[in-house]
């Protein structure tokens, strides 16, 4: 099973579009966690599980999403109300307190994944504004078939793998 991760997009619509025709019919979900800039109603953001980040007009999306998908339960969340830019703290005490597998939140602009209290955090960096890399970044999620490995992988807009920052991680503790 697999699953999109995509954030900081800040008004790019045609990238969204081609990410969706990219992987119709071979992702679980679209995730977009936040900083879109569209309206809910945009073409673009059609099928996206889209959050509210700060740079969207307040009240369009809601500020995070908890949804079970597959055998995994996602917490969705810009980030930027829970301070993940001073430290990824809250957003996991977020996520305790859902019962997350994993946590998808944007904000900072920086790819980058970890592992904490047996949930992975990912931020799949911004695909518009990227600030530790040279080129926009997503992040395609996926599952192996026995549940045991999730494989947190990185790739830039063309679809060219970014292994500097792609890992895989053992489920649970």
């Amino acid at each position: 099973m697999k699953w999109l991760i995509v954030s900081d997009t800040h008004g790019m619509k045609r990238e969204l579009a081609v990410l969706r025709a990219r992987y119709q019919g071979k992702v679980e979900a679209l995730i977009h966690c936040g900083d879109s800039e569209l309206k809910p109603d945009s073409p673009e953001l059609k099928g996206y599980l889209t959050v509210e980040g700060n740079c969207d007009f307040p009240g369009r999306f809601p500020d995070e999403i908890v949804k079970q998908s597959g055998p995994l339960k996602f917490l969705v969340a810009h980030g930027h109300l829970l301070g993940v830019r001073q430290s990824p703290a809250r957003i996991c005490y977020r996520g305790l307190e859902v019962k997350a597998d994993i946590i998808c939140y944007g904000h900072t602009h920086f790819a980058g994944s970890f592992k904490e209290a047996g949930m992975i955090g990912i931020n799949p960096g911004s695909l518009r504004l990227p600030r530790n890399y040279q080129e926009g970044t997503y992040v395609v999620l996926e599952l192996s078939a026995d549940e045991k490995q999730a494989a947190v992988r990185y790739y830039n807009f063309k679809g060219e793998p970014v292994p500097q920052f792609s890992k895989v991680y053992s489920r649970g503790q």
